[in-house]
């Protein structure tokens, strides 16, 4: 068991560590303090004498002195913590720049010693060490001093709750690095600080990474990292319309069929996702988007209000139809005379991108879109030539996901009527209607199933083809009227006695009955 430190040894020690004695003799003369302070208190009296020692031994030209005494002086600061704390504030103006140098050394050995030593010293004096790292080791040049100053902030969070805000220009800062290992633990780092930080906070990172220009594949790296708890889920696409039976081999029998032009290519590109943690940024957003759709068109405003409609996108993509569904309904309710403004746009990318917005909005919020489809259905009317190959793909979807899914029975009605003047003046391809018009033969109003029921025969009439397709949806169906129906259309033939128009035929009728007037 080594001996108690005393007068004797220390003072060896400053005078074999200032001559030019072998450098084993100096690591000897060091050792054996650590040994002494490893096991036994360190007398008061001399504890600046041994400070000065180490702190000389730590900064040797020579690999092997400067580990003996490096080590030592973590030993030492360890044995004061617990013996008396009052001598780490006394040495503290004088080891913590050493220790912030050592920070940045080239042996990982070394940089977690300084990263332990810093641990020890921020008991006695937090402040004074954490405006060293911040300002000494994560501001300086020294990449490694970088890392390691930012693995260190990590760990006192983590550990021992250290509140990191003030490190958030800093870290700013450093994801715009030069070195790209400095960036990438920059980056981790600020992913691990926010992660369970409030929804505010994260909000409030998303803002710095905008103010201090992060480059984009950083930036939406870490935010795709700190998505909201409930991730937006899977939106199923809409039905395909399934592919076109085989007529049968005798079709002089059948009607001459009416040539229907191919649909263009209405596809948009899918917009990334994009997340909000709070109401307040999303209102923030939305609010900020104002200033863009304001007065005409300009070459000033354009392209902002096609970035406008854009992040719309995004948005709705990302979480707001799950977790901020009214709030963003009512922004987009102040925003919809800009998207009008914007689908009407004569630039053609940023009128397809308005028509994009309406069509994904009608999708991903259904029949909470009913307030608003008037204006859509009269817009998708007006839209001009250059937007023909969108515009219907617009209102179809409208039609299908809102007026023909939701709960007014009027709307319903109306959408099937447009559904059968769309294929008989324009040729639209009424396949992907027929789930729904499946449903509303079993809706609970009887005007609503028994103008389904008319449209199913009216278009029967206009067109055999899928006939085969209907029926096997209808058959072995329990419903009395699925039933009625399927019987019809087996037996069903084309005369000149039929009503022209079914759809009034079956109102007009449905009308008289609840008047108590026979047919």
């Amino acid at each position: 068991m080594a001996e108690k430190i005393s007068d004797d040894q220390v003072e060896n020690l400053l005078r074999v560590l200032r001559s030019d004695a072998a450098v084993d003799a100096k690591v000897n003369h060091v050792t054996a303090i650590k040994s002494g302070i490893k096991q036994h208190n360190v007398p008061d009296h001399l504890v600046p004498s041994i400070f000065d020692a180490l702190r000389l031994a730590s900064s040797s030209q020579h690999a092997v002195l400067v580990n003996a005494g490096f080590t030592s002086l973590n030993h030492l600061l360890t044995r004061l913590s617990r013996q008396e704390p009052k001598f780490l504030n006394r040495e503290l103006k004088a080891t913590l720049p050493l220790v912030i140098d050592k920070l940045g050394d080239q042996k990982e050995k070394f940089r977690t010693l300084a990263a332990q030593a810093l641990t020890t010293l921020y008991a006695v004096a937090p402040a004074d060490v954490e405006r060293m790292v911040r300002n000494i080791a994560m501001a300086g040049k020294n990449p490694r001093a970088k890392e390691a100053g930012m693995q260190w902030v990590l760990q006192m969070h983590q550990e021992q709750g250290l509140q990191f805000r003030g490190y958030v220009p800093t870290l700013m800062d450093l994801l715009e690095d030069a070195d790209g290992m400095v960036r990438d633990v920059a980056k981790a780092t600020v992913i691990e600080l926010f992660r369970n930080s409030p929804n505010a906070a994260k909000s409030d990172l998303k803002r710095q990474l905008k103010n201090f220009k992060v480059r984009p594949a950083i930036e939406q790296a870490i935010v795709k990292e700190l998505l909201p708890s409930g991730t937006r889920p899977e939106t199923p696409s809409d039905m395909a319309p399934p592919s076109r039976p085989t007529l049968a081999a005798s079709t002089s029998a059948l009607p001459s069929e009416r040539p229907i032009t191919p649909a263009p290519d209405v596809r948009t590109d899918k917009a990334e996702p994009s997340y909000v943690n709070t109401q307040r940024e999303l209102e923030d957003i939305l609010r900020d988007m104002h200033l863009h759709f304001e007065g005409r068109e300009s070459e000033q405003n354009w392209l902002k209000r096609e970035e406008s409609v854009k992040k719309l996108r995004r948005l709705i993509a990302g979480n707001v139809a799950q977790d901020f569904r009214e709030p963003f309904l009512l922004g987009f309710k102040a925003l919809l005379d800009g998207i009008i403004k914007a689908v009407n746009s004569l630039r053609t990318s940023l009128s397809k991108e308005g028509c994009a917005l309406v069509q994904d909005i009608a999708h991903a919020f259904g029949p909470g879109m009913d307030p608003l489809k008037e204006k859509f259905r009269t817009l998708a009317a007006q839209a001009l030539t250059t937007l023909y190959a969108v515009a219907p793909a617009d209102v179809e979807r409208m039609v299908r996901n809102v007026a023909m899914t939701g709960k007014n029975p009027r709307a319903k009605e109306a959408g099937m009527q447009w559904v059968l003047q769309m294929h008989q003046e324009q040729g639209l391809q009424f396949r992907g209607y027929v789930p729904t018009l499946m449903d509303l033969l079993e809706d609970a109003d009887g005007m609503v199933r028994d103008v389904a029921k008319a449209t199913v025969i009216e278009l029967f009439r206009l067109w055999f083809s899928p006939l085969s397709l209907i029926l096997a949806m209808l058959s072995n169906s329990p419903n009395a009227a699925k039933s009625d129906l399927k019987r019809q259309l087996k037996n069903f033939k084309t005369t000149k006695d039929d009503p022209k128009n079914l759809i009034t035929y079956y109102i007009a009728k449905h009308q008289r009955e609840q008047n108590g007037v026979s047919m």
